[in-house]
């Protein structure tokens, strides 16, 4: 079942014009050398600027990859990160930081988009494999950075204890989803141990707390994929459609969870969220899809909003204190491509349907 009805063909109709206008506005932001760049911030440590390459490339990408981009945009952006791998393997947030879960992530579930010829599935076991040095055994989950011996950041990242060392629900969730779409069976244990550990940490009500974003909805929206790719029948995913459905705003959109207001970013996590079961969700799919239609700009994007968090590495659980936690102030993507390709990736997943195991 699609989550947008047959029987509404001009619903149908007018997101794929949204999405054709989004997709013109992401190749159209596409530097010449293929990466995508958005979250400049001044690091506090070193007082240097950072901008994200790497991370940011990968998320526009598969996004594109997803609603029939450009060829030649997708090979540029593909050749780019290809190229610009951290020399000890793995990507990060940018060519400053080191690599990390979620970016090599998020560049795994790109390259499973573009594959194809035998360089291509190369490129992809291999980023699958640095993908897994990230895995901790014990804990079922990914890391988000490894403890080093010589921690980067001035100390910040990776030094042994640092909550940005531990093991992270909103990026162990996302690397499960990616690892299934990759579809290889020798994945098959770590699919299940980090479903498992994702399926006890829900909460009572249905959703996800994040440690990087600062919100419900992202992880909740990837953890609840998660398990009902793997097929799970403890009612969790139910539980996580509820709480979505319980908590749209009276605009049609949603907000963080956190009663902030409606914003694109989180309003389409929610619509990601509520069409794995989108038979009960139907009235609140179409408020929120029309809300997105509604608030796309002249230019195809969406304005962006605070959404990703930065908390002190003596911080493990930032979402008991979601401003006493930080680092920096919460970050917007400025150049609201973060926010446009999560849209992409969220209306592409409604005129699909439910994904299947």
């Amino acid at each position: 079942m699609q989550a947008i009805r047959r029987e509404e063909p001009e619903l149908e109709g007018t997101v794929h014009e949204a999405l054709a206008r989004a997709r013109r506005a992401l190749e159209q932001a596409q530097k010449e050398d293929g990466r995508w760049l958005d979250f400049r911030f001044r690091f506090v440590v070193g007082d240097r600027d950072v901008i994200s390459s790497q991370w940011v490339t990968a998320y526009v990408g598969q996004a594109l990859a997803r609603v029939g981009a450009d060829p030649a945009v997708l090979r540029r952006a593909r050749d780019w990160l290809k190229a610009h791998a951290h020399k000890e393997g793995g990507w990060g947030f940018s060519l400053a930081t080191p690599a990390d879960a979620d970016s090599t992530a998020n560049v795994v579930h790109f390259l499973s988009h573009t594959r194809g010829e035998p360089s291509d599935e190369a490129a992809l076991a291999e980023a699958c494999a640095q993908l897994l040095h990230y895995w901790d055994e014990a804990e079922g989950g990914f890391r988000t950075y490894r403890p080093a011996e010589r921690p980067s950041l001035d100390g910040w990242a990776s030094y042994p204890g640092s909550s940005w060392c531990d093991v992270h629900l909103c990026v162990s969730a996302l690397a499960g989803r990616v690892l299934h779409a990759v579809g290889a069976p020798r994945h098959r244990p770590v699919l299940e141990a980090c479903a498992r550990r994702v399926r006890q940490r829900q909460s009572p009500e249905g959703f996800w707390d994040a440690y990087w974003w600062h919100g419900r909805t992202y992880t909740t929206r990837h953890a609840a994929e998660l398990l009902q790719l793997e097929g799970d029948t403890s009612g969790a995913v139910a539980r996580a459609v509820r709480w979505t459905r319980d908590t749209q705003r009276e605009d049609g959109g949603w907000g963080n969870g956190l009663g902030g207001p409606s914003t694109a970013f989180d309003t389409a996590l929610a619509l990601a969220t509520l069409r794995l079961d989108p038979g009960p969700s139907g009235a609140a799919l179409r408020s929120g899809l029309l809300w997105l239609v509604r608030t796309q700009r002249p230019e195809g994007d969406w304005d962006s909003a605070p959404l990703m968090r930065m908390p002190r590495p003596t911080e493990h659980t930032p979402w008991e204190d979601p401003q006493g936690c930080l680092l920096l102030p919460v970050l917007t993507d400025r150049n609201r491509l973060f926010t446009t390709a999560t849209v992409v990736s969220a209306l592409a997943d409604c005129l699909e349907g439910p994904p299947r195991g």
